[in-house]
């Protein structure tokens, strides 16, 4: 098994599933899991094992290319994770007519609220659900989930009724995958960091390298 790196964040993996009526689901794959460890075992192992100083230009400049390659390989794999998003009958009816007929949107919005609802009929088209507590996996990409929570994280329901655990509901099925999401960025941003300190202590001089801060903002 890969050793799981010690990256420099407070964040704590999440767990990759949940158990409902003694089931489990998994939110990611574990082969996506497992990439995206390993690319993280591989960079911290690959600057831990490589020091640029007291050698010449190129092999630094070497040095720094390989990592980002790495760095990038691995933000092309989280760009590109499908997550299961998983509802019953009554949390997609609910999700559904709070996108379609409740929420109120602007110009900021209402594009992401087009994008989602057809999405939404694609999701609807798919097998029917066999009861009302059957879970069904909806694939979706990050920020596609980023989108979702952007959008509804405003609507607001009065006292404890069937509308108010619904919502929390989908609330917390967001927020497990967000939690996912969240930890693989926050290791993408903190990798980013790490390389810039590392090839900084190659020089007294360096030159400011080009790796992205960032890898799921909604605008990139």
């Amino acid at each position: 098994m890969t050793q799981r790196p010690a990256l420099e964040t407070n964040v704590v993996k999440p767990k990759m599933s949940f158990t409902e009526n003694e089931q489990e689901y998994r939110m990611m794959s574990s082969q996506d899991e497992t990439n995206l460890d390993k690319i993280i075992y591989s960079i911290e192992t690959y600057m831990k094992e490589n020091d640029g100083r007291f050698h010449p230009e190129e092999y630094k400049d070497l040095l720094y290319s390989n990592s980002k390659k790495m760095w990038e390989d691995y933000a092309i794999i989280l760009r590109n994770v499908k997550f299961s998003f998983y509802l019953n009958q009554k949390q997609f009816d609910f999700l559904t007519n709070l996108l379609l007929q409740d929420l109120e949107y602007d110009v900021n919005t209402v594009f992401f609220a087009i994008d989602l609802t057809n999405m939404l009929k694609e999701w609807s088209q798919n097998d029917s659900f066999k009861n009302e507590n059957t879970l069904k996996a909806f694939t979706s990409e990050a920020t596609e989930i980023t989108y979702i929570y952007h959008l509804i994280a405003k609507h607001k329901v009065k006292g404890l009724t069937n509308e108010s655990y619904r919502f929390a509901e989908v609330l917390k099925r967001i927020g497990d995958v967000s939690k996912i999401i969240g930890y693989y960025d926050s290791a993408a941003k903190s990798l980013a960091k790490e390389i810039q300190e590392w090839v900084a202590n190659f020089d007294p001089n360096p030159v400011k390298n080009s790796i992205p801060s960032t890898t799921l903002s909604p605008n990139s």
